[in-house]
């Protein structure tokens, strides 16, 4: 079975969503699921780093809707990628930097609305083309094969025996900084983290004590967290910064 899943930036109190999910519920029965359209304007980055700990949790069939589109009426392309039977569709500009699989330009314009907008593609084309996957369509009907995906600027955490580095990828609602670094391949069990001359050494298996503290996130990657408090705030760190993680 076949379900859409809705990732955008279009908050919840402006019509978008709603016209998005109307021409979706008009062309196909397949139940509409919203993960979030909190992302920030924009913000690709954070939509990408957003998707990578989420899809594994969804069953096989899921058609993800990725709409965070600065780039929309541009020539910038419309993209569709078959992830071992996951689907994700999304605008061509980096947003599924970390989705593995065969990716199809979308070209088949047959399958947007009729006199569409060049302002809200999401309405216009996403969606149409969401539900004709639902209903069965084919990725080869979408439009060629392509191989060159647009990716966004990232360096990748680097790990040896004496040091791991890595980068702060998202602060959530928490003021949690959370890193790529991925605790399991960390090669020492006790360790301190060290970003912008700030050294952070406690480590924690829950939200207890005081000040700032490393724990390992549900995603497996280290985070810095505070008890209820902004860790962010507190150690006036943000989304880019780099860490460097040395054993203690």
């Amino acid at each position: 079975m076949r379900r859409i899943a809705l990732v955008t930036d279009f908050g919840t109190r402006d019509p978008y969503v709603a016209a998005m999910k109307g021409v979706i519920a008009s062309r196909t029965d397949a139940p509409i699921l919203d993960c979030t359209h909190e992302i920030a304007p924009f913000d690709i980055w954070e939509a990408a780093f957003y998707l990578r700990p989420i899809v594994r949790y969804w069953p096989d069939g899921t058609i993800f809707t990725v709409v965070i589109d600065p780039g929309v009426g541009t020539s910038r392309r419309m993209v569709a990628i078959d992830s071992a039977g996951t689907f994700f569709l999304a605008p061509d500009n980096g947003v599924l930097t970390f989705v593995i699989g065969i990716a199809h330009a979308v070209e088949n314009e047959s399958l947007f609305l009729p006199d569409g907008s060049t302002t809200f593609h999401g309405r216009d084309r996403f969606a149409p083309v969401a539900a004709a996957l639902a209903n069965g369509l084919s990725m080869e009907q979408l439009g060629p094969r392509i191989d060159n995906l647009v990716r966004i600027d990232y360096d990748p955490p680097t790990y040896d025996r004496k040091r791991a580095e890595g980068t702060i990828v998202a602060v959530d609602r928490f003021g949690n900084l959370i890193t790529d670094v991925e605790s399991a391949r960390i090669p020492f069990t006790s360790f301190v983290l060290q970003a912008r001359q700030k050294t952070v050494s406690r480590m924690s298996s829950t939200y207890t004590g005081n000040g700032p503290f490393l724990i390992v996130g549900s995603a497996g990657c280290v985070e810095i967290s505070a008890p209820q408090a902004s860790a962010a705030a507190l150690l006036q760190l943000s989304r880019g910064d780099r860490v460097v993680i040395i054993p203690a």
